[in-house]
């Protein structure tokens, strides 16, 4: 009988509380995470992580609702695990990575260390997961990008992300490429993989404080999609034209359902703009002087959104030189 009770007491204690539960207060959350070359080669981590004491605030939060929504943190190591181990340091709360939206690398560093470290770091963490957003800033440090204030969403992450989701956009890529993609494409035999790019709308304004999110220009905190930066197993090699990335997209069968294109008009003076809805593509490669080209059937429903060519629609004219 004693045996019994001493079991039934054990498993009571065991069953009582969880020594492992963390409160909220005790975790920052991040939502992206930034990666440039430091000084002397180092690597450099750029956190954003959200604001608690904005968060708090509001009607019914005492916080400062005053205050901006997000916070980065800069943190450098020889590498990625030193530089992620490092902020533990100055941080008071515990890094919170299951938030995190998207994962930006700079081009100097894509082109120069690669990214394998990254994606090798990231696959083997236990609290981080690879299926978040995946870019390469162009022109500028992912730091620059991360910290700066968009007119339109509270943080950069989730700006770049709402842009992947437009629909009709120019790119016409279906829901972004994910982490999961890349390492997908780094380690088949049939293509090297491609990363969505991201870039400032003004390259040289600042907008790096609260206070730029009172301009009127929009644009000095705009940010935009690029065309997809080509990658040779782990390291970038070149930027892919609008017009390439879109192709990309179609043979690779990542198109969206509705895309935005233009057109010169016959005469080449002006320009046709319509959106492809309904699209159904067939992409058949070849090989052709020992190179890949490929044979693409297109399908689906145009709208015509609007034109600048002398063309006459009113006519049967107009509308075959239209369709040509």
């Amino acid at each position: 009988m004693k045996f019994y009770s001493a079991l039934l007491l054990t498993i009571l204690v065991i069953l009582g509380g969880c020594s492992r539960q963390e409160e909220l207060n005790e975790l920052l959350i991040l939502t992206g995470i930034g990666v440039d070359l430091g000084e002397n080669d180092t690597v450099k981590v750029t956190f954003q992580a959200v604001n608690p004491q904005a968060q708090a605030g509001g009607e019914a939060g005492g916080g400062n609702a005053s205050q901006a929504q997000n916070y980065t943190f800069e943190s450098e190591g020889e590498d990625m695990i030193e530089a992620v181990f490092k902020a533990r340091n100055f941080l008071s709360r515990k890094l919170f990575f299951a938030h995190i939206s998207s994962l930006l690398i700079s081009e100097e560093f894509a082109r120069e260390r690669g990214i394998k470290e990254i994606s090798d770091f990231v696959e083997r963490h236990y609290d981080i997961r690879d299926n978040y957003l995946l870019f390469i800033t162009k022109d500028a440090t992912a730091s620059t990008i991360l910290k700066t204030f968009t007119p339109l969403d509270n943080s950069s992450t989730k700006n770049i992300e709402n842009l992947t989701k437009v629909r009709g956009g120019t790119l016409g890529i279906k829901n972004g490429i994910k982490l999961e993609e890349f390492i997908r494409g780094r380690y088949g035999e049939d293509r090297d993989p491609v990363v969505m790019g991201v870039e400032k709308v003004d390259k040289q304004a600042s907008s790096t404080k609260t206070e730029s999110l009172n301009d009127i220009e929009g644009n000095k905190g705009a940010l935009r999609l690029t065309g997809l930066a080509l990658f040779d197993k782990d390291y970038l090699v070149n930027w892919l034209s609008y017009k390439d990335s879109n192709a990309l997209v179609m043979i690779t069968n990542k198109l969206d359902d509705v895309i935005s294109y233009t057109v010169k008009c016959p005469d080449n003076q002006g320009t046709i703009g319509f959106l492809l809805k309904e699209i159904e593509i067939k992409a058949e490669p070849k090989i052709v002087n020992e190179q890949i080209n490929y044979s693409v059937q297109l399908k689906g429903n145009i709208n015509l959104q609007g034109l600048s060519c002398n063309l006459k629609l009113s006519t049967e004219q107009g509308v075959n030189e239209l369709q040509t």
